[in-house]
């Protein structure tokens, strides 16, 4: 008799631990659904509004001028930047808004170049899943002499940014004070007096999360320069 009056709580004990099992696991597969559900529509590298898709783009440059070349030149060594500029979080809706910290004294110097000699470019690389960017830069020295020689020697493993202005009034900017442009230059003498004498100035560098970007106007007008000769 003890033993048939004690079956009926062992069920009721029986069922209560099982509920208490089903209920454990149910609230943790609700959590876990939870939280994939806030992982994919977490907005990532701060785009708001989560993964932000292609958009309608108008790049037909329709009865708008759309001048090639450069006006002017600017340089700077990577070293006379503190900390790095440009970098992915200065840039914002594809331009660079954030001045970059210069060290004490350093100013952006201007390079005068034969007309039509000055480029920049940029190009994505590499597999689905590996690919970053390239920046490029070319430019011309036109003569000989002492003061374009001294020059020069400055460029010797030592890295730089180049900043152009376009001859639509904008700024672009390529290379990085963490990730620099390498000058590497080329001197001609000319054969006769129709040739070209001087020096072809090439820099790249890869591995870049962004390509050659827009300053924005206001950050071109506070940089330093140094004083016109």
């Amino acid at each position: 008799m003890k033993a048939k009056s004690i079956l009926p709580f062992l069920k009721v004990a029986f069922v209560i631990a099982l509920a208490m099992v089903v209920s454990h696991e149910l609230g943790a597969l609700a959590a876990d659904v939870h939280t994939q559900d806030l992982f994919h529509n977490t907005p990532m590298f701060g785009m708001a509004g989560g993964v932000v898709s292609f958009a309608n783009l108008d790049a037909s440059s329709y009865e708008k001028p759309n001048p090639g070349g450069f006006r002017r030149l600017l340089i700077i060594k990577s070293k006379d930047i503190d900390g790095v500029w440009p970098k992915l979080a200065d840039i914002t809706a594809g331009e660079i808004v954030e001045a970059p910290e210069f060290v004490t004294g350093a100013k952006l110097a201007e390079y005068s170049f034969p007309d039509g000699s000055f480029d920049l470019t940029d190009a994505s690389d590499g597999d689905p899943g590996f690919q970053s960017f390239k920046h490029a830069g070319t430019f011309m020295m036109a003569g000989f002499g002492k003061a374009l020689t001294a020059e020069i020697m400055k460029h010797l493993n030592a890295g730089c940014i180049l900043i152009g202005e376009m001859n639509d009034n904008q700024f672009a900017v390529a290379g990085t004070s963490d990730n620099p442009l390498y000058v590497k230059t080329a001197f001609s003498s000319g054969k006769k007096g129709a040739e070209k004498r001087g020096y072809t100035c090439k820099a790249e560098q890869d591995g870049f999360m962004f390509g050659v970007t827009p300053l924005k106007a206001e950050i071109a007008a506070q940089l330093p320069l140094i004083a016109a000769v």
